[in-house]
Parts: C-alpha cells; sequence; structure tokens
C-alpha cells in the first residue's frame, strides 16, 4: 500500500455511507471515476490516472494522476466529497424543526459545497482571444472591450450613466411586464369570444 492509499483510508466522512441508497451510492462512485481523468488533465498529466478507485460501499475512492498527485476533488462537482458535502446539508436541513428557515439557510450557507475559490488553470483561451467592437458596441459606451458580456444592445455593465442606457432599460423591464399582461389578455379575450 502507498502512502497515498493510506491517506485515502483515514479521510473523514462527512456522512455515514449507510444512510445513502446504494444505487445512489453506486452512482457517485461511478461519477467518481468518470471524473478522476478529468481531474488529472487539469493538473497538466495524463488522462490516464495512476489509480482510479471507488468503493461504493464505504465511499472510499482514490484518484492518483500518473504524476503521483492526488488532485483536489473536493473543489470539483460529481467527486464523492462534493456528493458527500451536498448529502450532509440535506441530511441538515432534513433535521431542522419544521419550518426553521433560518436552520435550513444555515445548513447550507455555513458548509458550502464545491470550489469557493477555484484555481484557474486552463487560461488559454481568455489570452489568446480578443474582442474586436463593432459600431454601436462596447467600444463606443466606454466599457472595457475585454469584458465577455457588457450588456443588453448597446447598454453597459459598466455604468456610464448615460440617459440612453437608462432608456433602454426602462423600456426594456416596460415591454416585458405589460407585454405579458396584454399577451394573457388577448388570449383570455379570444376565448371569451368563442364561447
Amino acid at each position: 500500500m502507498t502512502a497515498a492509499s493510506l491517506f485515502q483510508l483515514v479521510i473523514s466522512q462527512t456522512i455515514d455511507p449507510n444512510t445513502v441508497d446504494p444505487a445512489t451510492r453506486q452512482k457517485w462512485c461511478d461519477d467518481q471515476k468518470a471524473s478522476c481523468p478529468l481531474l488529472c488533465l487539469q493538473q497538466g498529466v495524463s488522462d490516464v490516472p495512476e489509480t482510479n478507485n471507488c468503493t461504493a460501499e464505504t465511499l472510499v475512492y482514490s484518484c492518483i494522476c500518473s504524476n503521483g498527485q492526488q488532485p483536489n476533488a473536493s473543489e470539483y462537482s460529481q467527486t464523492i466529497p462534493y456528493y458527500e458535502c451536498t448529502e450532509a446539508g440535506t441530511q441538515c436541513v432534513n433535521n431542522c424543526p419544521k419550518g426553521d428557515s433560518a436552520c435550513q439557510t444555515a445548513c447550507r450557507t455555513a458548509h458550502p459545497c464545491g470550489a469557493q475559490n477555484p484555481t484557474r488553470i486552463n487560461t488559454s483561451t481568455i489570452s489568446t482571444m480578443s474582442a474586436t467592437p463593432t459600431s454601436g458596441s462596447a467600444a463606443t459606451g466606454g466599457a472595457d472591450s475585454t469584458a465577455a458580456y457588457t450588456g443588453f444592445g448597446a447598454a453597459s455593465t459598466t455604468g456610464s450613466g448615460g440617459d440612453s442606457s437608462d432608456a433602454e432599460t426602462l423600456a426594456i423591464g416596460f415591454g416585458r411586464s405589460y407585454g405579458l399582461a396584454l399577451l394573457f389578455i388577448s388570449i383570455s379575450a379570444g376565448f371569451t369570444f368563442l364561447l
């Protein structure tokens, strides 16, 4: 047994595996084993891990990449740590007194699951892409041309404060609210006419 394997055996569980349906545990293990090669690719090594095991009965898993390192699976969804965390949150909510929304909210917010501050490894697509503004786009609105999304149409999320953006936002909000009401009135009138 390697040191990494021993490390996996002493990881503390956040839930009792027996409280989870066996079919669900098997699905979690299948997802964990499917995620391991992807996690290794995120480490910049081969997608063929040195070790990729999961035992559904105990939820003990092992994902060791070809470089001998073990990725932090708790930062990713569809991994055993993520599933255990979400299940612990669900069990916590189920143990709250009925109607105690403060308790239920605390179960989820005090123990968030997944990456809270993920490490960005693959940034090549961001550095190679460039924005080419066209007329009436972010270049004329004063928005940062590297932003992926700068608002609706010529509107800018940078808060330029121009009257055009405020008017567009008002018009869109007005159309959204009253357009739906007008649609329902028209449908009701149509049914009334048919009767």
